[in-house]
């Protein structure tokens, strides 16, 4: 006889496997804390290594390091809860517990600080663009405000089954995620690649931090929109809480290993840079390498016997528009075979080879 026959029509609720409610679950919070010790990691590296960041974004980020660990205690209770307390408790599944709810409001919270930050970015590197970077914030408002709706709303339903009612809150709070992460990624890469310069370096540089915000970006973005996707398709089990127990931890790691790369590009960007002046225009095909130019001058001993005296000269050419070189005039009979060689470099207000400040701080 079959145990679940005397529940009669709520012995379809039950389900045949958990594969798809702890399994998902299980997974999730698995995830969810490994990416919380990377976190702490990150968060350690970040606070120990010297940085001139202001005061304010030192304690943003370690707010931001408390939120995300009060939401791993809410994901420990949301694994105790089910898999411990109610572990015989099969219809226990069905009704949400407190830390699922705060759990949505502590998301929404570090998503829009962190968001923030980088539109605080885009607006520097926008010079001041009010329009574009409010259009970015007005999105992620949203995704704010519609998650506090729906945390409000959520202590009113007493099943899973009554999700149906937020519905519309939840497609929009997941729409709104993704749009405003996959605009802020691609309105930062495109000032990103409007800041190219022409020299190797300086555009290999704007190409690393280009991967990093296409990184940060997408990554988040895939994983909001798979949860919307799975929310859709399978409203009644729990895949989509385990993709939404990583949104958060995934954002904020994407932001933290930005941060602590910058010392990275730092080092990368002092480096000498060797530039081939035969590449510029109006110039004639002299090479500047990292090999020292030598300047040789001959001279005859007392006793008859040549010598050479050389003096040798790096150059370092950082910022370059056009470059003359004159003509070697010929050496004159007894002057030893001197050389003497003139470049006269002329630079234009505003086209430097340096990078935007903003590529490299976070405030």
């Amino acid at each position: 006889m079959d145990p679940t026959a005397s529940l009669g029509p709520l012995a379809a609720l039950i389900p045949k496997s958990f594969d798809n409610t702890l399994g998902a679950l299980l997974l999730g919070g698995m995830f969810a804390m490994a990416l919380w010790g990377v976190t702490c990691a990150q968060t350690y590296t970040y606070f120990t290594r010297p940085s001139k960041d202001r005061m304010y974004l030192k304690f943003i980020i370690g707010f931001l390091f408390v939120l995300d660990t009060f939401d791993s205690c809410l994901n420990i209770h949301i694994l105790y809860y089910y898999m411990v307390l109610n572990f015989t408790k099969v219809f226990a599944l069905f009704k949400p517990t407190w830390s699922i709810i705060i759990h949505v409001a502590m998301t929404a919270t570090s998503n829009f600080i962190i968001r923030t930050l980088f539109i605080h970015r885009v607006f520097r590197l926008s010079k001041g663009n009010i329009w574009i970077t409010g259009c970015i914030m007005a999105i992620s408002l949203t995704d704010l405000v519609v998650g506090y709706i729906i945390t409000i709303k959520a202590f009113a339903i007493t099943s899973f089954l009554e999700l149906d009612k937020l519905s519309d809150l939840m497609y929009l709070t997941f729409a709104a995620g993704t749009g405003s992460d996959l605009v802020l990624a691609l309105t930062l890469c495109w000032f990103l690649y409007s800041s190219r310069t022409g020299f190797k370096r300086t555009d290999g540089l704007i190409s690393v931090l280009m991967t990093y915000t296409v990184n940060t970006g997408l990554l988040v973005a895939i994983d909001a929109a798979m949860g919307m996707i799975m929310y859709a398709a399978q409203p009644s089990n729990f895949i989509f809480l385990g993709f939404y127990l990583l949104l958060s931890k995934l954002y904020l790691n994407s932001y933290l290993a930005s941060l602590n790369a910058r010392e990275l590009l730092r080092d990368r960007k002092e480096e000498m840079v060797s530039i081939h002046l035969s590449q510029l225009s109006n110039s004639r095909r002299f090479d500047l390498e990292s090999t020292p130019v030598s300047s040789e001058k001959n001279t005859t001993t007392s006793e008859g016997r040549p010598t050479t005296s050389s003096s040798r000269v790096a150059i370092s050419v950082s910022t370059l528009v056009n470059t003359k070189v004159d003509d070697i005039p010929p050496s004159r009979p007894g002057t030893g075979g001197s050389m003497r060689t003139g470049i006269a470099s002329t630079m234009r207000p505003g086209t430097g080879g340096s990078i935007h400040p903003s590529l490299y701080h976070a405030h």
